[in-house]
């Protein structure tokens, strides 16, 4: 099950990196992956591990096989008509139909030949022409003529997405599983892209440290996620289930969960009740699996 962190401490990774990139040069350096240097694939693993990532689980061979273990992939236009939006976080892609490495000759997926992580209102990478980590433009759009033009949703990346649209993702990720059964080299692609799957169904968040605060009058994905987490565990979050908008039904709940846990019963669902509300879900979903 792969390990989860929110994409807000993503993003908050993301800006420290490139803050620090702006005062001294972070050169571009083949197979690198520190601040001695870093290559695309390097910079995107880098934030990972900073986040709470383990190396072992996402020190990739490359842009290409970072391209083929997200959970979601397509245009820009594409994740927003899908999602509402290119959420921050995102891995954005330069993509091509074809020249893709050997290795994947065949699968149908192309070649992500340069890779970085959309910060919102910009993308950051590591880019081998202007010789260091830099801060490019992309604001949800495609950019053409060898800009920008694809993103990937990570499968170690929360985006505090809704149910259906985790259903969304779940679905793409079972339709890459049976694309990849059709590839001779690519079982344990499949066998990732299952586990993928499974972890969008069933989150195992690893970090709730960095998740926004959120309370009454708060809307967006945070919250969809806190209505979410909330009805798993039986909790009552009003007729519009999870609309992430933090109305009165939200905050009762929020209210009946943090008396059951001990905690003070103020509505604001910071550090100490996200982690609370992780832990409940994970003991609920393990008693599930029980039987």
């Amino acid at each position: 099950m792969a390990t989860k962190i929110t994409n807000a401490a993503l993003i908050a990774a993301g800006r420290e990196l490139l803050a620090q990139a702006q005062q001294t040069t972070i050169p571009y350096v083949s197979n690198g992956m520190s601040l001695e240097g870093m290559d695309c694939q390097g910079l995107v693993e880098y934030l990972l591990i900073r986040c709470g990532v383990p190396k072992a689980e996402c020190n990739l061979a490359g842009s290409n096989a970072h391209w083929r273990r997200c959970v979601w992939t397509g245009t820009p236009e594409e994740c927003e008509t899908a999602f509402g939006c290119v959420p921050g976080g995102a891995f954005t892609f330069i993509w091509e139909e074809s020249g893709a490495p050997d290795k994947y000759a065949g699968d149908g997926l192309g070649n992500a030949e340069h890779m970085g992580v959309s910060l919102g209102d910009c993308a950051i990478h590591a880019s081998s022409s202007r010789g260091r980590v830099a801060q490019s433009k992309f604001t949800g759009k495609t950019i053409p003529n060898g800009g920008w033009n694809r993103v990937g949703l990570s499968c170690w990346v929360d985006y505090g997405l809704s149910e259906n649209q985790q259903a969304a993702m779940n679905q793409s990720a079972a339709d890459e599983t049976a694309h990849a059964d059709t590839a001779e080299d690519e079982t344990a692609t499949a066998e990732t892209t299952a586990e993928t799957a499974a972890a969008t169904a069933t989150p195992s968040v690893a970090d709730t440290a960095s998740f926004y605060t959120v309370k009454s009058g708060c809307k967006g994905g945070a919250v969809r996620r806190l209505q979410t987490w909330l009805s798993d565990l039986g909790y009552d979050v009003g007729t519009s289930g999870a609309d992430g908008n933090f109305g009165a039904a939200t905050k009762a709940a929020v209210m009946l969960f943090q008396q059951a846990q001990g905690l003070v019963a103020d509505s604001v669902v910071g550090k100490q009740t996200w982690a609370a509300l992780a832990t409940a879900r994970s003991a609920a979903a393990a008693k599930g699996a029980q039987g």
